[in-house]
């Protein structure tokens, strides 16, 4: 697969699972390797880390007195909104591959 092609949708997938509920990185990690197998545990982190900079996610501690400390991951508003134009995007595109035979 392209890896920009690649890249947004992990993008995608991810704000899609920050938006059910917030995880922390090694759990989206191993969520995301079930479905992209090729993708290294380096190229997740990265995206997670450039999601929170461009501010489509928040990261805060874990408040748990027990077990090791985490880094929680959660969807912004802003995140939101790109992930629900993303969506909008990835349907005018299935439309299009429908209609001229691709799927």
């Amino acid at each position: 697969m392209d890896s920009q092609l690649k890249r947004g949708i992990l993008e995608m997938c991810i704000l899609q699972l920050l938006k059910e509920e917030d995880r922390y990185g090694y759990d989206l990690i191993k969520t995301m390797q079930a479905f992209f197998t090729d993708t290294d545990e380096s190229t997740l982190y990265a995206i997670l880390r450039r999601l929170n900079k461009e501010g489509l996610t928040e990261v805060y501690d874990s408040d748990i007195s027990h077990g090791p400390k985490r880094k929680y991951h959660r969807i912004s508003d802003e995140g939101i909104e790109v992930l629900h134009k993303d969506i909008i995007s990835w349907k005018q595109i299935e439309k299009i591959f429908v209609e001229i035979g691709i799927l």
